[in-house]
């Protein structure tokens, strides 16, 4: 297999969990990066052995080869930032989610499917072997007829740290995730219903979703 080279937007504490496994991987070689944070792209820089820190996204595409780039901005960034890169056709990773909202998205997913552009959107936890050791469980005792799922974000821990827009749309920045292990679990979804009831902030949003699967 031949070498592929990344460049990486972004360098923040995601940034460095992927070049840490980039690193292990000797096909990929991470040959610039950039962040509006000049001095976090130095430091990882400096620390994954990356020989060029670009200004911006404009400068690192096209001032140097690469094959594909990660994107790994803050979720009120993304949007904008995935937008800009579309426009040089080149293959991207990014890190959830792509946007803070539908129309947005919808967006992104027109202008990528008429370019051809080749990508994809982290939601890596479906990999984990413990989720595939667990399907795997299931289909061999039989098939999965249903699940029921309780739970909630421990909000408290962020709110703090979190900023008003993110915060706001708390439900595609993080907890998409649940969403993505219930297609890995289920299959594609073909119907869904949800009640909401809006509370006082402290206590968020109570939501209650009910969901069909083509394969029943």
């Amino acid at each position: 297999m031949n070498k592929k080279f990344l460049g990486i937007i972004g360098a923040g504490y995601i940034a460095e969990k992927h070049l840490e496994v980039i690193n292990k991987i000797k096909n990929l070689e991470v040959v610039a990066i950039t962040s509006r944070t000049n001095t976090k792209a130095k430091k990882l820089a400096k620390k994954f052995f990356i020989n060029i820190v670009s200004k911006d996204l404009d400068d690192l595409i096209k001032k140097n080869y690469i094959d594909a780039v990660l994107i790994l901005v803050p979720p009120e960034e993304m949007f904008s930032t995935i937008s800009r890169v579309i426009k040089y056709k080149i293959p991207f990773f990014t890190e959830k989610p792509p946007s803070l909202n539908f129309l947005e998205l919808k967006k992104l997913c027109q202008k990528v499917k008429k370019n051809n552009i080749t990508n994809m959107v982290g939601y890596n936890r479906r990999y984990y072997s413990t989720f595939n050791k667990g399907l795997e469980i299931i289909n061999n005792k039989g098939k999965l007829l249903g699940f029921l799922i309780e739970g909630h974000e421990r909000f408290w821990k962020v709110i703090k740290s979190v900023n008003k827009v993110n915060r706001e749309n708390w439900l595609y920045s993080n907890a998409s995730h649940t969403i993505d292990l219930i297609r890995f679990f289920g299959g594609e979804i073909k119907n869904i219903a949800i009640n909401k009831s809006s509370h006082i902030e402290k206590n968020g949003d109570q939501i209650s979703i009910s969901l069909k699967f083509y394969n029943n």
